[in-house]
This record gives C-alpha cells, structure tokens and sequence, in this order.
C-alpha cells in the first residue's frame, strides 16, 4: 500500500475504532433530531387547540343560522288573522312545526337548551291538539261559526311565539358563550 491509502485507512480505522459519541457530527444530528420532535410536538399541540377553535366556530355559526331561522318563524306566528280557517292554520302549523323541529333537532341533548325544546314541542302539540278539536266536518259550513279556528289556536300560537322567542333568546347567548373561549378547554 501506498503511504496516503495507508494514512487514510488508519485515519478511517481510527475514527471507526472510537465511540460515536465522540463525534461532533453525532452530537448535531441528536440536536437536531431533538429540536424536530419538539416542533413536532409543539405543532401538534397547535393543531389541537385550531381543531377545537375550529369545531367553536362551527357551533357557534350553527346556532345563530337556526336563531335567525327561529326569528323567521317568530314572524309568521305572529299575525293570526281572526277569520284565519282552519285549512290555512293546519297548513301554518304543519310549516312551523317541521320549521322548530329541524331547527331544535340537533340540539335536544343540549343541557341548556332540552328543556325550552320540550316546552316548544309540548305547546306545538297542544296547538295541533286545539286545531283539532275544532276540525270542521263539512269544510262548506265553516264559515258559519267565525272564529272559532282563531279562538282554539290564538293561545296556542301566542305560547309557541314565546317560547321560540326563549328559545332565540338561549341560542343567541350560547352562540356568544362558545366564541369566548377561542376554542381553549
């Protein structure tokens, strides 16, 4: 072998022959991979928290859609007209209690919101029940006892206008809640 082969495969043999520890080069490939895994972490951790502000949001844009289509609602619960017959107050409370029930669906579990709900149904069947009560039985002579589909659905519907207004009134303030905490649990 010539000298140099000689110098280099001793230098080799050398380097080989000591601990790996002993290398610079070691010691910047482990502060690197160390300074990689708390990146890692740290945009794992980030990751999370957007997650989470992300899902807030979501909710939070959720409750005011169905707050704005509740106060939809609100407005056309609100003007019953006394010589209202009773097709047309079948027809407004099959609309409107299709329009709560999709509205408040997702929500029933809510701990917040369940009770309110239930009142909601509970006043949109006892108005399905008035309305029934006073179902004409020859739809020609209805017009012979005026008022009488105003009478049995006004109390009703007035209960229903309140209750959806509560229920605006709920939504809109866990629509508030939920964006305060920036998605942070």
């Amino acid at each position: 072998m010539t000298p140099d082969l000689q110098s280099f495969v001793n230098q080799i043999l050398q380097q080989v022959q000591s601990p790996f520890w002993h290398h610079v080069d070691f010691w910047i490939g482990a502060a690197l991979s160390v300074a990689g895994l708390l990146f890692s972490i740290l945009a794992f951790v980030e990751a999370k928290r957007a997650k989470q502000a992300a899902i807030a949001a979501g909710r939070t844009v959720k409750l005011q859609t169905i707050a704005i289509e509740l106060s939809e609602l609100t407005q056309k619960l609100g003007p019953i007209e006394p010589d209202i017959l009773w097709k047309e107050a079948r027809d407004t409370l099959a609309y409107i209690s299709y329009r709560v029930h999709r509205a408040t669906s997702p929500f029933t579990n809510d701990l917040k919101l369940s009770a309110n709900i239930s009142a909601t149904l509970g006043a949109l069947a006892a108005a399905q029940a008035s309305l029934k009560a006073v179902r004409p039985t020859d739809p020609a002579k209805e017009k012979e006892a005026p008022l009488a589909v105003y009478n049995a659905i006004e109390d009703n519907f007035l209960t229903i206008n309140n209750l959806v207004a509560d229920l605006i009134g709920l939504i809109e303030k866990q629509g508030i809640e939920s964006g305060d905490g920036d998605g942070e649990s």
